[in-house]
This record gives C-alpha cells, sequence and structure tokens, in this order.
C-alpha cells in the first residue's frame, strides 16, 4: 500500500509518500501504529491526522487494502 503525506507531514517525514508491505484485514489504526514505528519523528503527530482513501475522511478502524493510497492529513487552523 501507499501512504502519502502532506503539510508538515511530509517535511517531518522527509518524503511525500511511502510503499508499506501490511498485513491482510490491516485497518488504518494498524498503519499508523507501523508509521510511528518506522518513523518515530511522526509519532507525537499521528493522534490529531486526519485520514484519507482519495477524496473521503475515514475513521481508523476502515480496513484497509493492500493496493490501497492512505493519505494523511495534519490538522488545520484557521479562522
Amino acid at each position: 500500500m501507499r501512504v502519502e503525506f502532506f503539510g508538515v507531514l511530509e517535511e517531518i517525514a522527509g518524503k511525500s509518500a511511502m510503499e508499506l508491505d501490511i498485513a491482510e484485514n490491516a485497518t488504518v489504526s494498524d498503519v499508523l501504529t507501523r508509521l510511528s514505528r518506522d518513523l518515530p519523528d511522526l509519532a507525537p503527530r499521528l493522534p490529531r491526522v486526519a485520514c484519507a482513501f482519495g477524496d473521503e475522511l475515514v475513521s481508523r478502524s476502515a480496513r484497509v487494502a493492500r493496493d490501497s493510497v492512505l493519505v494523511l492529513l495534519p490538522p488545520v487552523s484557521g479562522g
């Protein structure tokens, strides 16, 4: 599967995307746990990221297919 990083997440990860080999029936939460191990500098940010497949936001319990593209979006603030 492919994980894409946007905003400050891309800066911290040092890349805009990465490929992960995931287990069958993995969830978004499983992917975030893996990212916490593989990219420990991202770990403090991951509890607050929004997760999406394409332009559809998904919950952390959503199943991830091996050919999925998971997009991670940092929290947005503003007025």
